[in-house]
């Protein structure tokens, strides 16, 4: 199971914001800079939504530009939603991301930094850009915080890591110590880095060869000398070169993946593929749609670790039998398969390397807990086993090795449980602004928390207001999972944990949370939960309740097949709002509000009948 990430994270509502060019100027021979601002960098109000202003946390926040294209005057543009963007169907938006090099909410500007390479739709437009223009925006989605706990910090990229590089030394806590390695195409492009912190800054000079095309920060980085102690390290780049540094820092220096943040921000264009052949139609099409083997075969090679261990140079399969316990004859046959559609490659002596997609899955800080066979989302996929039975019965239809319902698993299953928490826990973080912005938080003084959500939403809460009292309620095993991996330090000695079986425990507070406690119950299961939550709500006290619903009328493939998987696993389902309201009431509540909150969420408000207490 992953442990718990050293830079905490805090997420925001997606704004999409038409802003001005200030300034223009030139910061190196090689780096443009230009300068946004103007009044939607502060709250605002369009489309029928109250839009708060902007936030950008972190040194390596994300925003996504638009740009015209090459024949167009305005840019294709997304369309608001409460703490989202829609899509539009058709042609889509021209979109790069780029990093803040400095935000200043007061002077009410923020720059961007533009590499001066010539091609491409962002550097087209930052070549012409004049004060006056319209530029539209969209984000930071996200902000990771300073890296806690690190004895030293390790910092490596190229120019386009620049502008991340430059805004983490001029805001790194003084004292810090740092060695940090930054490749530019020549000499004329070194940038002065004002910074309080300890930093050893080296530049590293391509002499003119091309951006991509050189191992300049590998070599610094194994030549160094290392610091003792544990370390962060943060690289970005052009992806392919980073290939060789994320290994050397995995098997040679044995980092911690914990313990990284590497990123290809770019990748150096391949020669041009021929154009494949069309396929043989309708037959190949089914083909395609029904073979279950690739994706067995690549989770059991995660799950195995198979693909960690060629990455850390475990190339042969008698010692990859040994090292995964497995039968050397059907191991060889597994990575037969596995070659054969491209997961490995086989070279001579009968030793495996790692091909483009198993490379995706070391560089993937996801994939190895998204694909594990014991985790929760391989359990959601693996539920769709039992939909025949789902749709003879309307129950939960899939069963477990131990022939146990998945809900029934998840308590006594420490990687199964604890992946299926942290999974809805990570979910919840982009709603948690919503639940903020909906609610008169400020005149709470303690609250109960409970549900699969929660921990998420308190992390935000207590945050916002460190004199709030919270208790969570949850079973041990997820009581360990929020200890550990979802509670930021300083949240978690402000927050009671209480063992329950029962998202609200007696005793409770004025004011109760609930937040994804029905996804996974069936009806019956969940109108019980919201049943004995009234009973236990005390006179005046209220009950808010975040789910996540079906919006009416939705086809998108995604939202369809999740609420299959929930069908399947839990005989729950994806609920719509109206559904959720109705059990509500059943239940002896009665709604006093309902508010969308983003990202097909919905709050709700409420409180208990006097005969239901």
């Amino acid at each position: 199971m992953p442990t718990r990430n050293p830079r905490t994270v805090v997420t925001f509502p997606i704004v999409l914001r038409e802003l001005t060019v200030l300034r223009v100027t030139d910061v190196t021979p090689g780096m443009r800079r230009v300068t946004l601002g103007g009044a939607q960098l502060r709250a605002f109000h369009r489309d029928g939504f109250d839009l708060p202003p902007l936030r950008s946390e972190g040194f390596d926040d994300h925003v996504k530009f638009f740009f015209a294209a090459a024949d167009g005057d305005r840019p294709v543009l997304p369309r608001q939603n409460i703490s989202s963007l829609d899509w539009p169907e058709g042609e889509r938006p021209i979109a790069k991301d780029y990093t803040p090099r400095r935000y200043d909410p007061d002077a009410g500007e923020i720059d961007f930094d533009f590499v001066r390479h010539g091609a491409g739709p962002a550097a087209s437009w930052a070549e012409q850009a004049t004060p006056g223009q319209t530029a539209w925006i969209a984000g930071p989605k996200m902000s990771h915080h300073h890296p806690e706990g690190a004895d030293w910090i390790l910092i490596a990229g190229d120019e386009t890591a620049l502008p991340a590089i430059g805004r983490w030394l001029a805001e790194m806590p003084e004292g810090v110590k740092a060695k940090v390695f930054i490749e530019i195409g020549d000499d004329t492009h070194r940038q002065d880095l004002p910074t309080r912190a300890a930093a050893d800054i080296t530049w590293l000079s391509r002499q003119g060869a091309p951006a991509g095309t050189t191992d300049l920060l590998e070599r610094a980085v194994r030549q160094m000398d290392w610091l003792p102690g544990t370390v962060f390290a943060w690289a970005a780049g052009e992806a392919v070169t980073l290939k060789g540094l994320r290994r050397h820092l995995a098997a040679e220096r044995r980092v911690p993946r914990e313990q990284t943040h590497i990123t290809g921000y770019w990748r150096l264009s391949e020669a041009p593929h021929a154009v494949p052949e069309e396929d043989d139609g309708a037959h190949e099409r089914l083909h395609q749609l029904t073979d279950l083997a690739p994706g067995f075969a690549i989770r059991a090679a995660v799950t195995l670790g198979l693909v960690e261990l060629v990455h850390s140079g475990v190339c042969e399969l008698a010692g990859l039998a040994e090292r995964t316990s497995t039968d050397p004859a059907a191991l060889s046959a597994l990575m037969d398969y596995l070659v054969s559609i491209e997961v490995f490659a086989a070279g001579p002596g009968g030793r495996y390397r790692l091909t483009p997609v198993s490379e995706e899955l070391v560089e993937d800080d996801h994939s190895a807990e998204e694909y594990h066979l014991g985790g929760a989302r391989a359990a959601l996929d693996l539920s769709l086993s039992g939909l025949v039975r789902t749709l003879r019965t309307g129950r939960a239809g899939y069963r477990t090795e131990a022939g146990e319902p998945l809900a029934a698993a998840m308590p006594s299953d420490a990687r199964l449980g604890g992946s299926a928490r942290e999974a809805v826990e990570e979910s919840a973080r982009w709603v948690a602004p919503g639940v903020l912005g909906a609610y008169d938080w400020a005149a709470v003084k303690s609250l109960t928390a409970g549900g699969n959500g929660a921990a998420t939403i308190v992390n935000a809460l207590v945050k916002a207001d460190p004199g709030l009292r919270v208790r969570i309620a949850a079973m041990p095993s997820a009581l360990g999972v929020l200890r550990e991996r979802i509670l930021d330090a300083d949240v978690l000695e402000r927050v009671e944990l209480v063992p329950a079986v029962d998202p609200v425990p007696p005793g409770g507070d004025d004011t109760v949370l609930l937040a994804h406690a029905l996804t996974w119950l069936s009806d019956e299961d969940a109108g019980l939960v919201l049943a004995e939550s009234a009973r236990r709500l005390p006179a005046g006290g209220t009950l808010v309740l975040v789910e996540e619903f079906r919006p009416e009328g939705l086809d998108d493939p995604d939202v369809v097949l999740h609420d299959l998987r929930l069908r399947c696993a839990f005989g729950s389902g994806l609920r719509t709002a109206g559904r959720i309201g109705e059990l509500a009431e059943r239940a002896g509540l009665r709604v006093r509000t309902a508010r969308d909150i983003g990202w097909d969420h919905r709050m709700w408000v409420m409180d208990a009948s006097a005969e239901d207490r």
